[in-house]
């Protein structure tokens, strides 16, 4: 595993990795940020936000019939059954990336689920589950252990992803800058792109999302 204390961390690709990791400290702390607030969204949050408030109108998801006085984006959020993307003829799932098309939503419980089942597979162990809560506690409490595998940048773009979905969602989005696009001859300003969609560069029209998220947060915070 020599090349893990050689290497650029392979979440952020900034700063190096420590001798037993992939991931950055910082890149870890970020990771368990994310997961810690996905759980505020999902349990505290959009649960209020349910029915349509303050001029929203609630937007189908993909399969739905007539639109539903509630918003059917947050409903699909919240339920550990929903898969992103479209339905085909066969009624197998067509998996969908936010940049693909408005109709990507994605299930917050689902996901973190998702994730502490390839940990405990991993780690070749039962986990305890059930609720959004105890798979988010069983994540964070492995996430330095998670720092030593391979795949830590998937898994973080993979929360990063649906965290950012879940700031949409919610309308906690910020509407400022995110920063100056990282294309060294571009110097314009980043932004969100709306719910389902990456964040853009206004001049190169560069997209954003997942790792490249964390890579302009980084980018910024070195420039600061």
């Amino acid at each position: 595993m020599t090349d893990i204390a050689e290497g650029k961390c392979r979440v952020c690709v900034r700063q190096n990795a420590t001798s037993v990791a992939y991931a950055c400290n910082d890149c870890v702390n970020r990771f368990i940020r994310l997961v810690g607030e996905l759980v505020v969204y999902g349990t505290l949050i959009l649960p209020n936000m349910v029915q349509p408030g303050g001029g929203m109108t609630g937007r189908g998801s993909p399969g739905f019939g007539p639109r539903s006085p509630a918003r059917d984006d947050v409903i699909s959020a919240l339920d550990p059954r929903s898969l992103p993307g479209d339905v085909d003829e066969h009624g197998d799932a067509v998996m969908r990336r936010p940049d693909d098309g408005a109709t990507w939503v994605a299930s917050i419980p689902g996901r973190l689920a998702g994730l502490a089942n390839a940990i405990a597979e991993d780690r070749d162990e039962a986990r305890p589950g059930g609720t959004l809560d105890a798979d988010a506690g069983y994540i964070t409490r492995n996430a330095w252990w998670l720092a030593g595998q391979s795949w830590i940048g998937e898994a973080f773009n993979d929360m990063a992803e649906v965290h950012a979905m879940a700031r949409q969602l919610s309308g906690d989005a910020p509407q400022r800058s995110l920063g100056a696009c990282l294309n060294v001859t571009c110097g314009r300003d980043v932004f969100w792109g709306g719910v389902g969609k990456p964040a853009q560069c206004t001049g190169c029209k560069r997209t954003y999302d997942g790792l490249d998220l964390v890579r302009l947060e980084a980018a910024q915070e070195t420039a600061a």
